[in-house]
């Protein structure tokens, strides 16, 4: 039975929302009408989010937030680890969700199931994309009949990546934090401090520092041409953004970005940790070795480490062990190379896979928490020096006419 979005007024004149199944619009009306509402809209859900081809998860559409998906898989793995059925799980999860956005998601998965659509059909064409380790994890709990099973495990393992999100966000808070009030204070310094000073340099008869001179330049450049550093800094920015969808730009990029001390090890452990943990989940549910591969590769965000991966599947397929094509593609740490060799010889892949996960997610919530106690006093530095340069500039000329009034 559609869904429909409905927005109507209550005896009191004031506007309801809500969703409400019902076979057409007509019905649906009356509904409202017999519980005492006056419909003012209603539309079909389904009409809302599907596009041409009857699917909705489509380049253009949202991504499902983490949290929002963690929440999902955890809750109808709940509901039917009780013995509730699918349609009925997704039917009170519509009705209980307090997000509009994710309201309409749950809506739209009960609605293809009602149809006789598997889950994971209805993820596909769902109204915001999801990722599609996810969709081939939950094919695969689906067609094995262990669906309960196979949900449990793939909420620990997004609840696991929601997690590790929200920690690097956190620890970039402050860092960033700091830059930009580091960038606000020069150019309040620049904008409103600099031209005040000047004021009272114009009467002096003698030559200003070259640093005060710097200083004075930089602060007319920046009133003058403030508009068009605007418009260059967009210009920068929109560039970045081109050159980043151009595959031959995006790889020299990510290229560059695993190049740099520090950061590479970073990245390195953090894509190594994903993919482990989705591929171990894809396996433990039954996905086969070469699928699995390459569904897992959708998880690493950096051109050249996902070209190495993808070519692991063909040397799987032409028989290869997953070690040795790890130690092939070459970026590998070589503890989980290790644990993948000994699950390999013990038949344990997908345990070992996660247990390796579980340790380099928590390697990289300590390189992220190293970088950042190195970025911070750094940044301190910096800051500071530029704030004592200008303070400098500001203060020469001033101590050299104290000097001359003094003589």
């Amino acid at each position: 039975m559609p869904a429909f979005e409905y927005k109507a007024l209550d005896q009191a004149g004031k506007l309801k929302k809500g969703l409400l199944e019902g076979d057409s619009e007509k019905l649906v009306r009356q509904k409202l009408r017999d519980t005492g509402l006056m419909p003012t809209q209603v539309t079909e859900i389904a009409s809302q989010s599907s596009n041409k081809n009857g699917s909705s998860n489509s380049f253009f559409s949202s991504s499902i937030a983490t949290s929002d998906l963690s929440l999902f898989t955890r809750e109808l793995y709940t509901l039917l680890d009780a013995g509730t059925p699918l349609n009925d799980a997704l039917r009170s999860m519509a009705k209980q969700d307090e997000s509009k956005q994710m309201s309409r998601f749950v809506t739209s998965l009960h609605n293809k199931v009602s149809e006789g659509h598997s889950l994971a059909t209805a993820l596909s064409q769902a109204p915001m994309r999801v990722d599609k380790d996810v969709i081939a994890t939950i094919q695969a709990g689906e067609e094995s009949g262990y669906l309960d099973q196979v949900l449990s495990r793939l909420a620990d393992a997004v609840e696991q990546r929601d997690q590790l999100h929200k920690k690097m966000k956190t620890a970039l808070i402050y860092p960033v934090l700091m830059v930009v009030v580091a960038i606000l204070i020069v150019l309040f310094l620049m904008v409103f401090v600099v031209p005040k000073v000047v004021k009272v340099f114009d009467s002096m008869k003698q030559d200003l520092p070259p640093l005060t001179q710097g200083m004075i330049s930089m602060s007319d450049f920046i009133q003058n041409q403030w508009a068009w550093l605007l418009v260059g800094a967009f210009v920068i920015w929109g560039v970045f953004i081109w050159i980043m969808r151009q595959p031959k730009g995006r790889y020299k990029m990510h290229s560059l970005a695993l190049k740099i001390p520090g950061v590479k090890k970073f990245l390195i452990f953090s894509i190594s940790a994903r993919w482990a943990r989705t591929l171990g989940v894809l396996l433990s549910s039954g996905v086969a070795i070469q699928d699995a591969l390459k569904i897992a590769s959708e998880v690493v965000t950096l051109d050249p480490m996902k070209r190495s991966v993808l070519k692991m599947s063909d040397d799987v397929r032409e028989g290869a062990s997953v070690a040795k094509a790890m130690h092939t593609a070459g970026f590998f740490p070589p503890l989980m190379m290790n644990l993948v060799k000994t699950g390999e010889g013990k038949g344990q892949l997908d345990t070992m896979l996660l247990k390796a996960a579980k340790h380099y997610e928590f390697s990289v919530e300590t390189s992220a928490n190293t970088l950042v106690s190195i970025l911070e006093p750094m940044l301190i530095i910096i800051m500071g020096g530029v704030v004592l340069t200008v303070v400098l500039a500001i203060m020469m000329p001033i101590f050299e006419m104290n000097q001359m009034v003094g003589g």
